[in-house]
């Protein structure tokens, strides 16, 4: 008698349970709020299943009814809309990730406020998904995969083939050529220094007065060199007119000197 008391508690427990999940299950789909069914496509491999929610904006406003699948490549999924709330006309439906264990659900979302709405039973277009968890894990992948590859190549081209070598010794013959520049910018430095101080002293030992003096007399010089010319000139020209005198035949003794029977 105990034992089938303990059964029939246990089975009275198992039936609560069922209940309990049947009615969130009913509650979340809607309960006794009638609704209108809108539809929309998918591609293969969307992870669409009956009963997952369907947001609108980020609000619950439904449940996915029924997923056909189409031999086509597609998803026809049918939701299940409650009347208090309706779907603008410029809305596109996409299947996003509802948690981290892999569920979906269906997100609407309208691209800008609208009064107006789409027609019940119609079929809202598809936008483009966001990457689930299992697309960034299979990127990730080949992420990693990607820098494995380029570390066993960097890894074959510097290490094993002694690239770090050579590019140290590079790096080494570099630092030397600096030093040997540099040591040879001190030394034209020094240089140049030497050489001013040098010009300096000659300039210092230049006595400037007898520079002046110099020049003075080269002044005088071609003042008089400049008066000795003019004074040539002014002879020239006297001899050249006498000269013209004779051979024009004027005075005594032009007639003397042209006087061929006097010769």
């Amino acid at each position: 008698m105990k034992r089938r008391d303990e059964v029939s508690v246990g089975a009275l427990v198992l039936i609560t349970i069922a209940l309990g999940l049947a009615g969130t299950l009913w509650i979340a789909r809607g309960g006794l709020s009638s609704g209108y069914e809108m539809y929309a496509k998918f591609p293969w491999g969307a992870g669409l299943k009956v009963g997952q929610p369907v947001l609108l904006a980020g609000v619950n406003i439904g449940f996915v009814n029924d997923v056909d699948l189409d031999p086509n490549g597609t998803l026809l999924v049918k939701m299940s809309i409650k009347k208090d709330y309706r779907i603008p006309i410029n809305t596109t439906a996409t299947v996003v990730a509802n948690g981290i264990f892999g569920d979906q659900q269906i997100a609407l979302t309208p691209v800008r406020a609208t009064t107006q709405s789409l027609p019940e039973r119609d079929t809202i277009p598809t936008g483009i998904s966001a990457p689930g968890i299992a697309d960034l894990v299979s990127k990730g992948d080949s992420i990693t995969r990607d820098v494995k590859i380029l570390t066993g190549k960097l890894r074959a081209e510097f290490v094993d083939s002694g690239g770090v070598r050579q590019i140290r010794g590079a790096l080494n013959d570099m630092t030397k050529l600096v030093a040997q520049f540099a040591a040879v910018a001190k030394h034209q430095d020094a240089e140049l220094t030497k050489t001013q101080e040098t010009v300096r002293k000659l300039v210092a030992t230049v006595d400037m007065k007898k520079i002046d003096s110099v020049l003075a007399n080269a002044q005088s010089a071609s003042a008089n060199l400049d008066k000795l010319s003019r004074n040539i000139d002014s002879t020239r020209i006297a001899v050249n007119g006498l000269i013209n005198k004779v051979n024009n035949g004027d005075g005594s003794v032009a007639m003397l000197l042209n006087d061929k029977g006097a010769l």
